[in-house]
């Protein structure tokens, strides 16, 4: 083929672009589907927000504090003459406990 052949040729052909007012449309469609995304986000986490506020809000209080497991067994054990704490008590039995098992 000749050069000049190519160039009518390439004239004739019809060049399919879309036209500016469907481009501008399908803009318009895609930032409106991305803003309606980012409220429903927003609206999600606030919902979520909320309602672990309110959970935590209403959770009943407790009127007397739980006992650790270190305090409960510091309890029962029996006061010693010179007043130490209830689990350095325990600490003194343990280590007597500890000699008394290393005799045998």
């Amino acid at each position: 083929m000749e050069y000049n052949e190519l160039i009518t040729r390439a004239r004739r052909s019809y060049v399919s672009a879309p036209d500016t007012d469907v481009i501008l449309r399908g803009m318009r469609h895609r930032m409106k589907r991305r803003q309606q995304r980012r409220q429903w986000v927003v609206s999600m986490a606030l919902v979520v927000l909320m309602g672990a506020s309110t959970a935590f809000l209403l959770q009943p209080t407790a009127t007397q504090p739980r006992l650790t497991l270190a305090e409960s067994v510091s309890g029962q054990l029996d006061k010693p003459r010179n007043n130490m704490p209830a689990p350095l008590v325990g600490y003194r039995n343990s280590i007597r406990n500890h000699q008394i098992y290393t005799l045998i």
